[in-house]
């Protein structure tokens, strides 16, 4: 099944030729708390900045965008976070981890600029200063 993506396209006035572009996928996180599996419904958000568009007038190209996002939820949802990091599970090492592998797989000069989960209780979110 093919993941469909929202997209938001606008500039931010105080960073002059600035465009940016997100994607949301849902996502289910597993982490072991004591001798317990658990996990957490997500939706993870990604924001990618470019400072200008492509010769098709988009951000990026969303096709490889979308493949690592839906390449980092199998990994999300098949180990449990702890194995994945080798720290306990927190939310500040889960956004890290996500940032981190998002880094490392879009072979681009876009800046990714938040990570953000929203998930039933409440959000938490990641963002590049």
């Amino acid at each position: 099944m093919k993941m469909v993506f929202p997209i938001c396209f606008s500039r931010k006035p105080r960073l002059k030729n600035s465009f940016f572009v997100t994607a949301s996928i849902p996502c289910k996180v597993v982490y072991r708390e004591e001798k317990q599996l658990k996990g957490d419904r997500f939706s993870l958000v990604v924001t990618l900045s470019s400072e200008e568009l492509d010769k098709d007038g988009f951000v990026v190209d969303f096709d490889p965008v979308q493949q690592v996002l839906e390449n980092l939820r199998n990994r999300l949802e098949s180990e449990p976070l702890n194995q994945l990091t080798g720290e306990p599970f927190s939310m500040k090492s889960l956004l890290y981890f996500i940032h981190q592998q998002l880094d490392e797989s879009i072979k681009t000069p876009h800046i990714i600029q938040k990570v953000y989960l929203e998930g039933d209780r409440e959000g938490f979110g990641l963002e590049v200063i």
